[in-house]
């Protein structure tokens, strides 16, 4: 079920941004290039990093493999320690912290510790989960995202430390976090879910009844964000099916199922026909500013694709999974100037912000108003596994 010309295109730009990048500067993180966030352990290296192992297991590359291993490799020392940036509420950079986001790039140290026996990969699992997973404060049953933003539950985070979570509870701990990890995706649905518009918002306020403290972005009723923001969907959707792949309960699975078809069934209400994409705001097609976005299309994809693979979804959904990838492909991956592939239309990133006075955060304005960008990993990461998964279909 591969399209040949475009699978074509793809290896050339994935081969290109390996060749070209390094730990210091790699080339599809923009945020550590123009300076936002410092090289090292980033989340959007993670979501590179976690393709390319997902690729690695699809094609069984060893050259995939081990670019993995050395990237990871200068990060973690001998005794599974990693220097982490924080980037706090006042724009330093701090040394102390917990976040959900560091969690992503330590997905892939199971599969590094498997293949290469490296003992500090083993301790650096323990080390995120005692100084990230453990440390995470909880508000109706979901982790916070992230320290500095207090009582609030993103979507981004599910995606970021349930997988991790999940797979080491199956390892070391008898699975006996399965039930929880269940539950905050469960949790998290319905704390941010609109029936009207059969989407998810991307946050929620645990404090919105204390006026004294709500943020002001959050809903006096019911503590939602204002805005579905696409990608915060489309870190659902993967938190979903990568959990799923994990957890092997049967009734827990079911739920996940349930889960999974709900919201893949009201995000695809907004899928443009035309271009086979979603909108950055996906409820709010037509208003200005509003653009396709490649980021949140590819992680809808990727999940689609995934669930039919896993029996969450049936094969009738096969065709439109391959339409999002191939569809965001044909309009944002074009060659340069210089001859070498491009890949655009991707937001920088959008937050809710720790708040309580900016007018900006939170609104319309804010999500369409950030940088869109090439070649960043929030978008190849999600383009690299929609293409793992695509290769496996039969």
């Amino acid at each position: 079920m591969i399209n040949e010309k475009i699978y074509t295109q793809f290896k050339e730009y994935l081969n290109y941004l390996l060749v070209n990048s390094t730990v210091e500067s790699p080339l599809w993180n923009k945020e550590v290039l123009i300076g936002l966030k410092k090289p090292g352990w980033t989340y959007i290296d993670g979501c590179m990093m976690v393709a390319l192992i997902a690729y690695y297991k699809t094609t069984n590359n060893k050259e995939i493999l081990n670019y993995v291993d050395n990237f990871i490799d200068k990060l973690v020392d001998d005794d599974g320690h990693v220097t982490i940036y924080y980037y706090d509420n006042y724009n330093n950079f701090t040394t102390t912290g917990c976040d959900s986001d560091l969690c992503n790039m330590a997905k892939v140290l199971y599969t590094l510790y498997d293949e290469t026996h490296k003992e500090k990969y083993h301790k650096a699992i323990d080390f995120f989960m005692n100084n990230q997973v453990r440390k995470l404060p909880r508000i109706r049953g979901n982790f916070w995202h992230k320290i500095k933003y207090y009582n609030q539950i993103w979507l981004d985070g599910l995606y970021m430390i349930l997988p991790f979570f999940a797979e080491y509870s199956k390892r070391y701990n008898d699975r006996k976090d399965f039930y929880d990890i269940t539950y905050q995706l469960e949790n998290a649905l319905n704390l941010t879910w609109e029936d009207d518009k059969k989407l998810m918002v991307h946050g929620y306020d645990g404090q919105y009844l204390d006026q004294t403290k709500k943020m002001i972005w959050s809903n006096p009723l019911n503590g939602h964000s204002q805005i579905v923001w696409l990608r915060a969907c489309g870190w659902y959707e993967m938190a979903l099916v990568d959990v799923l792949e994990i957890i092997d309960d049967d009734s827990l699975k079911q739920k996940i199922n349930n889960l999974i078809k709900k919201s893949i069934d009201g995000l695809l209400l907004y899928l443009d026909k035309n271009t086979n994409m979603f909108y950055q705001v996906p409820n709010m097609q037509s208003k200005d500013g509003n653009y396709l976005e490649t980021s949140g299309t590819l992680m809808v994809a990727y999940a689609i694709l995934k669930a039919i693979r896993l029996n969450a979804l049936p094969k009738s959904y096969q065709e439109i999974g391959l339409n999002i990838l191939y569809g965001t492909c044909n309009k944002y991956l074009t060659k340069s100037p210089e001859g070498n592939y491009t890949f655009g239309g991707i937001c920088i990133g959008a937050g809710l912000t720790a708040s309580r006075t900016d007018k900006y955060a939170g609104t319309y304005d804010m999500y369409i108003s950030r940088e869109i960008v090439n070649d960043d990993g929030k978008g190849i990461g999600p383009l690299i596994l929609a293409f793992s998964e695509a290769l496996l279909i039969k």
